[in-house]
């Protein structure tokens, strides 16, 4: 199995206020992360990390073999392209696009025009298979909160990525929405992904995780 992410002494603070220090973790392809920890513990800034979208304040993040540290945010958007998907605990959408153009929205800058159709196809698959078949021209704004988490499931899914990180998936969702959900990341850890989540309050999630870290309030 591959190294996808690797941990070296990760810490995060903000001026004089320490988030969480000394995170020591490597995962491999096919691994399950799930980030336990109270609401403000920093669960969240941790996955930013991973996401390359916020960097430590110590430590190293190795991806896929890549260093990380001290990227140009250029160099971070390539690496991200290539292997992340992030779906986000509050999903916000393009307010002037339907749904499918927002699950697209990803692939537009390196889509070539020739291969629209076939995206679209996959793209409708990917709704149906999230239970969301014929909602591809809806606005955003039109549907549940369940059904906004998994378009923005959908379009963190769309570029097929290595690995998957996934902010508080089933967080205020109904059951039915939940469970969708937690099929989707069963049926990735099964085909190699790495994904990695935070988590308060799902049993059921954390038990689907083989690698856990709990962040606590730092005192």
């Amino acid at each position: 199995m591959a190294e996808a992410v690797k941990y070296i002494d990760i810490g995060k603070r903000y001026g004089n206020n320490i988030i969480f220090t000394g995170i020591n973790l490597v995962l491999n392809e096919g691994d399950a992360l799930a980030v336990l920890g109270p609401s403000g513990s920093g669960k969240t800034t941790l996955l930013k990390i991973t996401g390359l979208i916020t960097p430590p304040s110590e430590g190293k993040l190795i991806i896929y073999g890549n260093d990380t540290t001290g990227l140009s945010n250029k160099h971070l958007s390539k690496l991200r392209k290539i292997y992340i998907g992030y779906s986000f605990q509050e999903p916000t959408f393009m307010s002037g696009l339907n749904v499918l153009e927002n699950i697209l929205l990803p692939l537009y800058p390196y889509l070539d025009p020739h291969d629209l159709r076939n995206v679209k196809e996959k793209a409708k698959e990917m709704l149906d298979e999230l239970g969301l078949k014929g909602l591809e021209k809806r606005m955003p704004s039109s549907l549940s909160t369940g059904q906004r988490k998994r378009v923005d499931l959908a379009r963190a899914l769309i570029k097929d990525p290595k690995i998957l990180i996934v902010d508080e998936p089933t967080a205020n969702l109904d059951e039915e929405s939940a469970n969708i959900i937690r099929e989707i990341i069963k049926k990735l850890i099964t085909s190699n992904k790495t994904v990695i989540y935070a988590i308060h309050m799902d049993k059921k999630l954390e038990e689907m995780a083989n690698k856990k870290i709990k962040i606590l309030q730092y005192k």
